[in-house]
């Protein structure tokens, strides 16, 4: 029977031009293609010979045409065979095939008709098959076959490579082509990406993956110039006017940048899990070749006028081109450090040629840095406020976990952040809101590193880099993060003071020498600077009531075992009497206080409060002396004398509770319950129409001991 609209779609394919635009030859393929009887084999054998398609050099529309058509002609089949089995009748469901065996021997019939075509093509139209039956997978089991096509993609990809691969090193290497020019193996690439994620991974393996990872990762540095985007423009408004930043937001590539970074991930993947030797080496060879691309946009980014542009056209295509090479650089770099993981150290042991996983991690952890004024536009790497950018803080610490096994590479990148910074900030002034987030990034990994970090590193470079900014709030992120390092410091004087002291020494003057002595000469600068930080506007009150208490629990670290006098708890006291002395100061001699200075001073009274589980027994006594008449006076001040209002007292009252019924050591334990319950009737305060009661918190304390 004669089909005039078929014809006219042949008399079209076999002219290497046509009138039709390319969205009717879709259609016309996609409807011909599934409705073609009784099967569509020459139809299928016409397209990959067909002028039209076969002409050189591949264009991108041309090849998503086809990968487009094929993948709606398998919608299209399978409605028509779910349509003919509900129409059969009983007698016809007997001796007749079933929705996925018509769609199998549809397919097979396909693909005997692409046999014979170039690569690229044969791979546009297995591309769209396949990605027609993973649409269909949730709505029938149409695995039939799937096998088959599966095969077909991994040998168009492959003879891909080998034909195409060769021909394009030159022309990576040139300056960015214009839209819509893109190599033939690039395209290639695009259309592998949006197929060989979605085939069974072991099949994978048939492929050289070393050299289609080397061929991935280099086209994701070739979608950003190299990272020489920026460096075209010579002025905010010469951006977006830049040939190289217009050109790749046009490419074909940019808007398949992602499917291309997840595709090399999962080689990355594949390849340490089936040969580890060769994953690592290919992982390592990726991440160096993007790390160019990063510095390189630092170089051009920070302290210059492209920075502080207004133009909100330009601001938003620089930065949606930012952050798209953020996401690509994490999705590679989140597979190479997670495949570590689970890489037996025999694989890199004693091999030369094979870097080892700190090798990795320093270039992932360089890379974040140079990008850190992008990271900052999600919060940074430490932001609790919203869920943020989960897979970047993910790959962020797997790295610093991974370089912490190595205490030698750790100092080496700790002095390494510190002189870029300092380079930096003489060229761009430590102001500049970028070198503010490169700086709250170099901190946030040193407060990470500091128990592997050396003394002399830690004094020569962690401490000078934080030292400056912790009076300086005006940049929130590198405020907490220099307060977040010298706590880590103290944190980790402590731990090694415990571990030191639970060793039996027979040299008594070894335990005295343990840990850094810089440590204890910080402690009373320390706890000036905590102090003076408890005004509206710097330390949140969980933080200083943390800060406090892990310096407090540093400095009594400081005593040694067998003598424990005054003395041995100088640091200790020295800090709470500094604590005491502003309180003080801001309390009048008959407890009023100014409506200035009534946040600060119940600041400062959770603050005391917070320190009490960090005392030793000798010390306990006089500080709780000084709590009591604080929360006697707060009652007080509920009826009216003066200080802070029935709410405060409240909070003051439960928070003692808290911290000696949760937190206080077993050795100190006794004592304060003993003072607890010999006081608590003078700690009680009023509720509304209740009367005198016990604390709240009490109250939940002993339900609970019932209970």
């Amino acid at each position: 029977m004669s089909n005039p609209g078929y014809a006219n779609l042949l008399a079209h394919l076999h002219n290497s031009s046509t009138s039709l635009p390319l969205p009717t030859i879709q259609s016309a393929l996609a409807h011909h293609l599934a409705k073609l009887s009784p099967l569509p084999t020459p139809l299928a054998a016409s397209i990959v010979s067909s002028p039209l398609f076969s002409q050189h050099p591949f264009t991108h529309p041309k090849l998503q045409t086809l990968f487009t058509a094929f993948r709606h002609a398998t919608h299209l089949k399978y409605r028509d065979a779910k349509d003919a089995e509900e129409q059969r009748s009983a007698v016809g469901a007997v001796f007749s095939r079933g929705t996925a065996a018509r769609v199998k021997q549809w397919m097979g019939a396909v693909l005997k008709g692409i046999k014979g075509g170039q690569p690229i093509l044969r791979l546009a139209c297995c591309g769209g098959l396949l990605a027609g039956l993973e649409d269909l997978k949730t709505a029938e089991q149409l695995e039939l076959g799937r096998s088959q096509l599966e095969d077909e993609v991994i040998i168009s990809v492959a003879e891909s490579m080998d034909v195409y691969a060769a021909s394009t090193a030159g022309g990576w290497e040139a300056e960015f082509q214009p839209a819509g020019d893109v190599d033939t193996m690039t395209l290639a690439l695009i259309l592998a990406s949006r197929s060989l994620v979605v085939v069974v991974p072991s099949k994978l393996k048939a492929l050289p993956l070393p050299v289609l990872t080397s061929l991935l990762v280099f086209t994701v540095a070739s979608a950003f110039a190299s990272g020489t985007f920026l460096s075209t423009a010579s002025s905010p408004n010469a951006i977006a006017l830049s040939p190289t930043l217009r050109a790749m937001n046009e490419s074909p590539l940019m808007e398949f940048i992602a499917p291309i970074s997840k595709l090399t991930a999962l080689t990355i993947t594949i390849l340490s899990e089936s040969r580890p030797a060769e994953g690592i080496t290919a992982a390592a060879a990726a991440l160096d070749a993007l790390r160019p691309v990063s510095k390189s946009l630092e170089s051009d980014w920070i302290g210059s006028s492209l920075a502080r542009n207004d133009n909100s056209d330009t601001r938003e295509l620089v930065w949606k081109t930012l952050k798209t090479l953020l996401f690509a650089n994490i999705m590679i770099a989140d597979a190479a450090l997670s495949a570590l993981v689970f890489v037996s150290p025999a694989a890199y042991t004693g091999a030369d040629a094979v870097p080892v996983p700190s090798a990795l991690a320093l270039t992932v952890l360089h890379t974040l840095c140079n990008l850190s004024f992008v990271i900052s536009q999600f919060g940074g790497v430490t932001t609790t406020a919203s869920p943020g950018f989960v897979e970047l803080k993910k790959t962020f610490y797997l790295a610093l976990d991974i370089l912490a096994k190595s205490e030698e590479e750790s100092d080496r990148f700790a002095r390494e952040l510190s002189l870029e910074l300092r380079a930096w900030q003489t060229r761009a002034g430590d102001r500049d809101p970028d070198i503010q987030a490169k700086t709250a990034y170099a901190l946030t990994c040193i407060e990470q590193l500091v128990p592997v970090l050396s003394g002399e590193c830690i004094q020569s470079y962690a401490l000078p880099l934080a030292l400056p900014y912790l009076s300086d709030p005006s940049y929130r992120e590198t405020y907490e993060s220099s307060h977040s390092v010298v706590l880590a410091v103290f944190a980790s004087h402590a731990d090694r003071h415990a571990e030191n002291v639970s060793e039996a020494e027979p040299d008594p003057d070894a335990r005295a020498q343990a840990g850094p002595r810089f440590t204890e000469r910080m402690v009373p600068f320390y706890a000036r600077c905590l102090i003076e930080n408890s005004v509206d506007g710097r330390l949140h009150t969980p933080q200083l009531r943390l800060a406090f208490a892990a310096l407090v629990r540093s400095a009594c670290a400081s005593a040694r075992s067998g003598e424990l006098t005054d003395d041995a708890y100088a640091l200790a006291w020295y800090c709470v009497d500094a604590l005491l002395d502003a309180i003080h100061a801001l309390s009048g001699p008959d407890g009023a206080v100014s409506a200035n200075n009534d946040d600060r001073l119940h600041r400062l009274h959770l603050t005391l409060i917070s320190v009490v589980p960090a005392l030793p027994l000798k010390l306990l006594p006089r500080v709780l002396e000084e709590i009591g008449t604080i929360l006697t006076r707060g009652r007080g001040a509920q009826s009216g004398s003066g200080g802070g209002g029935g709410g405060e007292a409240k909070e003051l009252v439960d928070a003692m509770f808290v911290e000696i019924s949760e937190r206080v050591g077993d050795r100190e334990k006794e004592l304060a319950m003993r003072w607890w319950y010999d006081n608590r009737l003078a700690f009680s305060y009023s509720e509304a129409g209740t009367g005198t009661t016990r604390p709240s918190a009490e109250n939940n304390f002993q339900e609970q001991a019932r209970l």
